[in-house]
């Protein structure tokens, strides 16, 4: 044994002699460990590792893919475990500590050591909040500002009291953004814990929840609420890829992107469950707003799922078509009634022979627009067993009916440049937009409301209208808006490496 290991393991015997004895390390199983095999890893070595049963430090090959610590053939969830640091003169030692043992890793490298303690605080559980940052100011609901007191860099928070919170669900959501990521989830960078708050915390991004927009009197035209819906469905296409579910799809719980170069939601607050007992399909229900509760769920028939994520995006779509402004403060969330999408869609019947009774059914729900969104909206609030399945609601005839209304016609495109105001106008303009994407997103190949196919359409008959004549001040100005769209849309197509495949799959 290297005298500055056993220096740095008597050290930590003298104060945790009796929990050294518990190892945290859970066996993989056979399928498991092909699977991992198959993914990149983050960091990959040789490492000297403390046998806690045989009380000896042995040399082990230690492999970091995201979420999960390979040891041989058993495994560690990091967002479980808290981190200490320990030093010697000469080397240093990690400790990885959950509900059921430790984990002692040492190094004689220090540039090692800096690799590994490096990549393992974006995972684990971080102390001293207060001596690391600022708390600025409240942006939305539990979000904050927070500043770095060293680098003086921004970031985002959301503070979760410890009391309040409820931990099975609360460990279950840091679980899955740990493991994977998309376009349409929040960044989780560092999680941090002390006596009263879990502090998650976010790469710095400006939103607003969806919520406080419509009581300042926002109205969502057509093409913005199906692009709203079309991303959840997408983000749920994702999550079902990976074997995983949101299980919290609210109004509550959408915000609106204001740095995006087009309207983007991020869905926040996931609750899939780590376990399906009785005791946490119960205390899940307490914690979702009745009216998002699928009947299945609330008839004890079934556990949430992807099938019980569309119901709520249902829901969702729901109380957004029939949202009436209130002078109140909270939006009213009101329960699903079957009967009144039929009464709307027995009026759309009649209002296609009578225009006048088409301008009297806006005036009350002004964003009720066609019959195939009322299609839509019935079939994915219909029973389990009739819910309209992802793919096919993906693929629903709303959305293709507006894709082909904004399609521009041969003659008009020689004309002028159409505009996307309808689907950016929530956005407010920076003069630098500030990418949330990183070169770990894994993004979906199907955009919302197929922009690619458009822009590139309209991009490459502006190029060859430019070749004929020169620009108007308003083409240039156009052009100009067309190519922030055109490189925010070509840095979220890159296809990054798979190396959040396996990790939720695992845990």
């Amino acid at each position: 044994m290297n005298n500055d290991f056993r220096l740095i393991l008597n050290k930590i015997k003298a104060t945790q002699q009796n929990t050294l004895r518990q190892t945290c390390l859970v066996s993989l199983s056979n399928s498991q460990i092909e699977e991992i095999n198959k993914t990149i890893p983050l960091l990959k070595q040789t490492l000297t590792i403390y046998h806690n049963h045989k009380d000896s430090l042995i040399l082990n090959p230690v492999t970091l893919i995201p979420n999960l610590l390979i040891i041989q053939n058993e495994y560690l969830v990091l967002s479980n475990c808290t981190i200490n640091k320990f030093k010697s003169n000469q080397a240093q030692c990690i400790q990885l500590t959950n509900g059921l043992g430790n984990l002692l890793i040492f190094f004689l490298s220090n540039e090692h050591y800096k690799q590994w303690i490096d990549k393992l605080k974006q995972f684990c559980k971080l102390s001293n909040f207060s001596k690391k940052f600022y708390v600025k100011e409240q942006t939305v609901a539990d979000y904050y500002i927070i500043q770095h007191k060293k680098t003086n860099k921004l970031y985002i928070a959301n503070m979760s009291s410890i009391s309040n919170a409820q931990m099975e669900l609360l460990n279950s959501e840091m679980q899955t953004l740990r493991s994977v990521k998309h376009t349409s989830l929040l960044d989780l960078k560092w999680v941090y814990q002390d006596c009263r708050f879990i502090y998650l915390i976010y790469e710095y991004f400006r939103c607003e929840k969806l919520t406080t927009l419509l009581k300042q009197g926002l109205i969502l035209d057509q093409t913005q609420l199906a692009s709203i819906i079309l991303q959840l469905l997408q983000l749920c296409k994702f999550l079902n890829k990976q074997s995983i579910y949101h299980g919290n799809i609210t109004l509550n719980n959408i915000l609106i992107n204001l740095q995006s170069s087009y309207l983007s939601i991020y869905p926040i607050n996931m609750k899939p469950l780590i376990k399906n007992d009785k005791d946490s399909i119960e205390q899940y229900k307490q914690s979702i707003e009745l009216p998002y509760l699928a009947p299945e769920i609330l008839e004890g028939s079934s556990n949430p799922s992807i099938d019980t994520d569309l119901y709520q995006i249902g829901a969702v779509l729901y109380q957004l078509t029939f949202y009436i402004k209130s002078d109140k403060d909270d939006v009213k969330q009101d329960s699903i009634k079957m009967e009144l999408i039929n009464k709307m869609e027995e009026q759309f019947i009649e209002a296609s022979k009578i225009q006048a009774k088409q301008i009297n059914l806006q005036q009350e729900y002004k964003m009720v627009f066609s019959t195939s969104q009322l299609d839509l909206l019935k079939r994915l609030l219909e029973k389990r067993d009739q819910r309209v399945k992802l793919e096919e609601a993906m693929k629903h005839h709303w959305f293709v009916n507006i894709k082909q209304k904004f399609k521009p016609k041969q003659e008009r495109r020689k004309q002028h440049l159409p505009s996307l105001n309808t689907i950016i106008e929530l956005c407010e303009q920076s003069e630098s937009t500030k990418s949330f994407l990183n070169n770990q997103l894994r993004v979906d190949d199907e955009q919302v409301l197929d922009e690619n196919n458009l822009i590139q359409e309209f991009m490459s008959e502006l190029k060859k209208n430019n070749y004929q004549k020169p620009p108007s001040r308003e083409n240039h100005e156009k052009l100009k808006d067309f190519q922030i769209f055109k490189t925010s849309y070509e840095q979220e197509k890159s296809n990054p490496q798979d190396q959040f495949k396996v990790s939720k799959t695992v845990v």
